[in-house]
């Protein structure tokens, strides 16, 4: 079974300004996807710092995560436990030769969940993933929209 989903976006905007867009956990909140993002320990967005999720859709669970990489505005890696899953993410921004952003989005998980098959937390992880970046992309042209 593929334990790897990988996906990525072009993003109107510097990389500056979008790897912040990102960073907005307000973002994720208010669409019926997640009903709370929130930081538990330590400063947002530092190494060692954690962050709880509790997802509503597509499959209802509290997510707890633990920063691993912080390198603005090209990387930052995230590990993930919930579900009796271990993801792996990791998002990487770099500079689009057509103009704006490119984002691409890594999870690799591993684990075995006692109440999902693992195409079910592959199609978790896919829904996940798309759902994170193609928000992005529509918050970040909001935000130029009302710039």
């Amino acid at each position: 079974m593929v334990s790897h989903v990988d996906y990525s976006v072009r993003v109107s905007g510097n990389i500056g300004d979008v790897f912040t867009a990102f960073l907005s956990h307000e973002r994720l909140l208010h669409r019926g996807v997640y009903a709370e993002a929130s930081w538990i320990e330590g400063e947002p967005w530092q190494v060692g710092s954690r962050a709880r999720y509790v997802v509503i859709k597509p499959v209802p669970s509290t997510i707890a995560a633990v920063v691993t990489v912080f390198n603005p505005p090209r990387h930052l890696s995230v590990i993930n436990h919930g579900l009796g899953i271990t993801v792996e993410q990791n998002v990487y921004f770099a500079t689009d030769s057509g103009g704006g952003t490119r984002v691409r989005m890594t999870m690799e998980f591993l684990g075995d969940s006692p109440v999902l098959t693992q195409r079910e937390v592959l199609t978790a992880l896919e829904f996940v993933t798309h759902d994170m970046l193609d928000n992005l992309v529509g918050f970040c042209r909001k935000l130029a929209a009302g710039a």
